[in-house]
């Protein structure tokens, strides 16, 4: 009986110890995804386990709602103090953390005590006269309990993570305020819970540990994901207008790119016209035998004419976009490399060929520009395997190494409106039945485009 006594003193305090654990590290699991500082999320962690292992050990006691509360505001005012950035977002987190947490144990109550109740009970009677072996089946139960609540903590976490998809966005105060206001409402009733625990709860028929309340704790924890759901279709609704509008602007600028086509074309039939009457002087001078006229006109002509230092690929839309973005980055020092040869089987695609060329090189120049001088380069080519058109493009960047096929965050401050370039690359690869691949090794980001042609 005396060492059933001291493991029972040992087991509340390995309990706490254990809890504690489970949360901490459920709290650094939980905000992983929302920041690249692995400082910020160990910090908070470590927070987390102080402040509640400070308040278990001192004195004075603390109710669960205020341990808790202080534990999760200290390891988010740590966590922001070190991530500094997108503030509501971070209101938000810890709201749902507290929920998380307090459903957490809940549900492993509920289901640790329906399962394990009637078994301990026949153990209990079987192994009452043998101690050592009773104490052996608690061990095994408390570390099986351990097993449990780690195992609800992570599958909420792992769903949570799952349904919400914009972490890397900013979120807006009233964003904010929209999805606290199920985990508010768990709060509440957390504190509820608690005060009908305090009293004679056989008068009021509450029990907080049966079915029913399981039945209640999923609904609450649904609460907080359908909030999240409603809000991501939301964002992607208001994502897909934006692309939308993305698309319209790009197609307003191949207007003017085919209008610009069709001057420089108008321009080069002027030249060929008037081609012909300076060869015809330039004839008539040289027959006649007066040289100083004929190297005189025949400098003048040349320096009329000039260089064409535009690009031909074959289509007259895309030279126009080849030696603009030829011309822009000439002018940021960037070396620009180009064998592209716009295939010949890809009727009414110029649209199409634009989205693709046009966001892939503003792409390119934006990664490059910020490279140092001596190292800014940019390579365009095509090529041809049978019916797939493959086109490449290669540029120096700065920016940190990503897996092949992983679409990079944008790196401009307003990630809402930026980073589509990369996805209507994608889509309209996929309109052919195609594809992009993407590498970024070694200071190099390279972009593949397949499209399948007929």
């Amino acid at each position: 009986m005396y060492k059933l006594s001291i493991y029972t003193d040992y087991a509340l305090v390995s309990a706490m110890i254990t809890s504690l654990l489970v949360y901490a590290v459920g709290i650094m699991q939980f905000l992983a995804p929302f920041t690249k500082k692995k400082a910020a999320v160990w910090a908070a962690g470590a927070t987390y386990a102080g402040i509640i292992g400070i308040m278990y050990f001192v004195p004075e006691e603390f109710s669960n709602l205020a341990a808790y509360s202080a534990a999760i505001v200290a390891a988010f005012i740590v966590f922001t103090l070190i991530d500094r950035r997108n503030y509501p977002q971070k209101v938000f987190l810890a709201f749902t953390f507290f929920s998380v947490r307090w459903l957490t144990g809940a549900v492993t109550n509920v289901v640790w005590l329906a399962v394990s109740m009637p078994l301990m009970g026949v153990l209990i009677e079987n192994l009452l006269d043998n101690y050592d072996l009773l104490i052996s089946m608690y061990v095994l139960f408390d570390a099986a309990r351990a097993i449990v609540h780690s195992a609800i903590m992570y599958l909420m976490i792992v769903i949570f993570h799952k349904v919400f998809v914009t972490k890397s966005n900013d979120m807006s105060i009233k964003e904010a305020v929209m999805l606290i206001l199920p985990s508010a409402c768990n709060i509440n009733n957390y504190r509820m819970l608690l005060y009908f625990n305090s009293i004679d709860t056989r008068e009021i028929n509450v029990k907080p540990f049966d079915f029913p309340s399981l039945v209640y704790y999923i609904i609450s924890y649904a609460a907080i994901i359908v909030m999240i759901c409603f809000f991501e279709q939301i964002k992607a609704a208001q994502r897909k207008e934006k692309e939308n509008a993305m698309l319209v602007m790009q197609t307003d600028n191949i207007r003017d790119y085919i209008s610009g086509a069709e001057s420089l074309y108008r321009d080069i039939r002027a030249v060929r016209h008037d081609m012909r009457n300076h060869l015809a002087v330039l004839e008539s001078l040289h027959e006649r035998g007066e040289n100083e006229a004929f190297e005189s006109y025949l400098r003048e002509a040349r320096a009329r004419i000039g260089n064409d230092p535009g690009i031909s690929s074959g289509d007259p839309v895309t030279d126009v976009i080849l030696t603009e973005k030829q011309s822009e980055a000439a002018k940021r020092g960037i070396s620009f490399e180009c064998d592209f040869h716009y295939p010949s089987d890809l009727k009414d695609g110029a649209l199409d060929m634009s989205i693709i060329l046009n966001n892939a090189l503003n792409n390119a120049i934006e990664a490059a520009e910020k490279c140092p001088e001596n190292e800014r380069n940019i390579a365009i080519s095509s090529s041809r395997k049978k019916n797939a058109f493959i086109i490449t493009v290669t540029n120096s960047c700065t920016g940190a190494e990503i897996a092949d096929g992983e679409l990079p965050a944008t790196t401009k401050s307003d990630s809402e409106n930026h980073g589509f370039g990369l996805l209507n690359i994608k889509n309209t690869a996929e309109k052919y039945g195609g594809g992009i691949e993407i590498n970024c090794k070694g200071g190099k980001f390279t972009l593949t485009v397949m499209l399948m042609l007929q």
